[in-house]
């Protein structure tokens, strides 16, 4: 009810502004699409990401232009297009989530995950083994990953430590799971709490905000997942944590972005130096970041929220289709052949493919004039500008469907409905990014990171198994010392 209300305020709103109504009736029937899975009691994985695209291909930019004080139609070359092709787009993946629906049952493998991750016993030691794997590794890929450097990325870099990424979000999500089937105790709140410092550091190590936002998806999912009763004691303090890290540490992360050769830990010293130096000021901070992002030509005068600043691009999908759209009829569509390239490199070694560093986003933004040639931004493009890009409008009505059906029928397989399912929860947090991704990245996604979740799933039975066989082995040996001293 509260969604509903608020997107007819915002429409009202849009339409005081002077909203164009072929771009407002596109973004307000897509926002409202979300009311379906919303409404679910018991939702799938799919339901959640299909939510989530709702909001990134409207609500977000009914959202932010309202706060913006600018009509929708804003800083768009060609709107009518653009909320024609959007829309066509989104019918295309509302397609693809429908025939999702034809999977009724999970596989086994997620039915005994779902058993795995329900018991506190096991939760105990499995949340922190993981979430210290997790938090390893993303440390080292903070330190031995390329470094961006004048529009790329110096070479001699690893980064095949960011597989296994997901740990620190399955560790964070299970102590979460914990924390709500034992309310009571002090315990796991404190080892979550002491989770949250390790994410900030990784966080600011990282120098992304993704680490710190996945952390906060996961634990806020789970606990939803659980139908734990948010209270006061607990929402004023995570809404003033939340304040200071919006206020501090997001404008601090874009200044420090400018120093290409400070790095991991060094990269933690240097957001202490840029919040001190602002005398822990968020305005001053916010306009020292702003004055950044000023900086970048491209970026700064292409953003659907000009002049403003925000750093809300990814959010706001009708801007990607619509700088695809304004250059389609003279520079024309790029064809399948460029999809297939990011799941190739992420499947084929280096002697048989020659990989580079740049992704599908890139070279759609290098084609159609958005971003500078050879400049590798990665900048967020979305399901239906890259569909749009490769075929047109073949590809709109096409691609978008048969991506979302695949991608929702595998995730739902694996890891089952939502509620009380610590398992799902996290398996949604892990796959959350998806609603901003491209063709050809989410097949990247199930070259590698698919994978690496199934066997995240398959190393948590095992060690089930393994635990439970070693305590059968004492039981069976203590009875058989007590029944020959019995004998003798």
């Amino acid at each position: 009810m509260f969604y509903a209300v608020a997107i007819v305020a915002l429409a009202g709103m849009q339409a005081l502004l002077g909203a164009s109504a072929g771009v407002l009736g596109t973004l307000v029937v897509i926002a409202s699409a979300a009311l379906a899975p919303l409404a679910k009691r018991n939702p799938r994985v799919s339901d959640g990401l299909f939510a989530l695209l709702c909001i990134y291909f409207g609500t977000a930019s009914l959202a932010l232009k309202t706060l913006a004080g600018q009509p929708v139609q804003a800083n768009l070359v060609v709107p009518e297009t653009t909320a024609t092709y959007l829309l066509a787009g989104f019918a295309s993946i509302t397609v693809g989530y429908a025939a999702s629906h034809a999977v009724r049952r999970p596989a086994r493998f997620a039915f005994r995950l779902r058993t795995v991750t329900a018991d506190p016993a096991r939760l105990a030691w499995l949340a922190p083994l993981a979430f210290a794997l997790g938090a390893l590794f993303t440390f080292l890929q903070t330190q031995f990953r390329a470094i961006a450097s004048n529009g790329g990325f110096e070479g001699g870099g690893f980064g095949g430590f960011g597989t296994f990424y997901p740990l620190l979000l399955l560790g964070a999500g299970l102590q979460a799971a914990l924390v709500a089937q034992r309310p009571g105790a002090i315990g796991p709140k404190a080892l979550l709490a002491a989770m949250a410092i390790v994410v900030l550091a990784l966080t600011l190590a990282d120098n992304t905000k993704r680490t710190l936002f996945d952390f906060l998806l996961v634990v806020l999912v789970t606990l939803v997942a659980f139908r734990v009763r948010l209270r006061w004691r607990w929402i004023v303090p995570a809404a003033i944590g939340m304040l200071v890290a919006v206020g501090f540490v997001v404008p601090a992360i874009q200044i420090v972005r400018t120093q290409p050769d400070v790095r991991g830990i060094g990269r933690i010293v240097a957001t202490a130096r840029v919040i001190a130096a602002a005398r822990f000021d968020p305005a001053r901070l916010a306009a020292d970041a702003d004055r950044i992002a000023a900086g970048f030509q491209l970026t700064y005068h292409d953003s659907y929220v000009y002049p403003r600043t925000w750093n809300t691009e990814r959010f706001t999908m009708i801007q990607p289709i619509d700088q695809v759209a304004r250059a389609l009829g003279d520079r024309g569509t790029m064809g399948l052949a460029d999809l297939w390239r990011d799941p190739a490199e992420t499947l084929l070694p280096g002697f048989l493919l020659h990989k580079t560093l740049t992704t599908a986003p890139d070279r759609i933004a290098w084609h159609y004039g958005f971003r500078a040639k050879r400049s590798i931004a990665r900048p967020v493009v979305g399901l239906v500008a890259s569909s749009l890009a490769a075929l047109g409008w073949v590809g709109v009505l096409v691609l978008p469907a048969i991506t979302v059906a695949i991608t929702f029928v595998a995730l739902d397989l694996v890891a089952g409905r939502l509620v009380g399912n610590a398992w799902a929860a996290f398996v949604f947090a892990a796959t959350a990014f998806l609603a901003e991704r491209e063709v050809s990245t989410t097949l990247s996604f199930f070259c590698r990171s698919f994978p690496f979740l199934l066997l995240v799933g398959g190393a948590l039975l095992l060690l089930d198994r393994t635990r439970r066989r070693r305590r059968a082995f004492g039981t069976i040996r203590v009875s058989a010392a007590a029944g020959a001293a019995d004998w003798r």
